[in-house]
């Protein structure tokens, strides 16, 4: 009887652990994969690649920034047309998981560039909300925040 309940919590104890090395797994890969999409959407918008933007955003996708709030429409009107970005580089990524279809990505942008005219914040603290339609990973939200200091 000691032996059963013994191999019982074992193999519970294995269950358990698998189960957990294969969810974190599969949350590492996902965030691989929104971070390479968001790597796409910045050089997308640095080569003036409005195309990407309607095929990576969802239909009610808005943006924040200093410039003022945007939706699908107005990106990407303005990616061939206003914004000139001669370079940009990501760094200190944070991925959060809000459910199964909603993820949130949060990193430090460095953007040398001028969209309407007007010099972009050099520095900004980003956030771009990613949902799952069908088997798609598209962005819906975008904001950035000016870092000054």
């Amino acid at each position: 009887m000691k032996k059963i309940i013994t191999i019982l919590i074992a193999a519970i104890v294995i269950a358990a652990t698998a189960s957990g090395q294969s969810k974190a797994s599969k949350e590492a890969k996902l965030k691989a994969h929104i971070i390479a999409l968001d790597k796409l959407a910045w050089e997308a918008w640095k080569n003036n690649n409005a195309e990407w933007f309607k095929n990576h955003t969802t239909e009610d996708f808005l943006t924040i920034s200093a410039e003022g709030i945007s939706n699908k429409a107005d990106v990407v009107k303005a990616t061939p047309a206003e914004c000139k970005i001669k370079s940009y580089s990501l760094d200190d990524f944070t991925f959060v998981m809000l459910n199964e279809n909603t993820v949130m990505l949060t990193y430090i942008a460095m953007q040398d560039g001028v969209c309407g005219g007007k010099k972009i914040a050099s520095k900004v603290r980003a956030s771009a909300t990613y949902v799952k339609r069908g088997e798609k990973w598209l962005e819906a939200f975008y904001m950035d925040t000016d870092i000054t200091k």
